[in-house]
């Protein structure tokens, strides 16, 4: 129960800091942050596709999968919620409209797969057991996936970033039409499936 515990507050306050701030430095460092605070307890996925990185590895079981994923996607719906409180408006996860379909898919595939791979690589690598590095490599990647392609899909990398806010809506009672949902779905979870099995693939003796 710890687990999941640790894995709804670290994915609602990385919704906090992107709906409050929307600057890739300071979700970059947020990150940084919220990874050391849980990494010994939960892991520190916060993230549905790291979740399923880690169940292919079967480094977690099926009962581990779904109540991260559901302790994440509550975090980041309430983290959604907070910040409606907060700033009386909603937070809104889209891509750049000016962007093709395939733009925001590739965008979305592509640093997710380097999220995914350099988690696995510094957190789970037997070369690099023990590192202190370890959560500077993972909040740096998604700053610099930020920063990367940002303009182009909006740079989410994480399903729960996009449902949570998504059900905050419809709780709210604003609808969901309009919102993305899908390409922060497919695109992320190909990423993940790619960068999971280019690790093993590093790995395989």
């Amino acid at each position: 129960m710890k687990k999941y515990f640790v894995e709804f507050v670290g994915t609602l306050f990385l919704i906090l800091i992107i709906g409050l701030t929307s600057n890739p430095v300071a979700i970059g460092f947020g990150l940084t942050v919220l990874v050391y605070m849980g990494a010994h307890i939960s892991g520190a996925h916060y993230n549905p596709v790291v979740s399923l990185a880690f169940i292919i590895k079967k480094d977690i079981n099926r009962k581990d999968f779904i109540f991260y994923v559901l302790s994440q996607i509550t975090g980041a719906t309430i983290g959604a919620l907070l910040i409606y409180f907060l700033k009386d408006s909603v937070v809104e996860i889209q891509p750049n409209l000016s962007s093709s379909i395939y733009q925001i898919l590739i965008s979305e595939i592509l640093f997710t797969f380097l999220l995914v791979f350099v988690i696995l690589n510094v957190a789970t690598h037997p070369n690099l057991e023990d590192n202190s590095f370890y959560g500077f490599a993972i909040g740096l990647t998604v700053m610099a996936g930020a920063f990367s392609v940002g303009p182009i899909s909006g740079a989410v990398f994480n399903p729960a970033v996009s449902l949570g806010p998504t059900l905050s809506h419809l709780i709210i009672g604003d609808g969901i039409s309009k919102y993305y949902l899908w390409y922060f779905l497919l695109g992320p979870t190909i990423g993940s499936v790619m960068g999971t099995f280019a690790f093993l693939y590093l790995v395989k003796k």
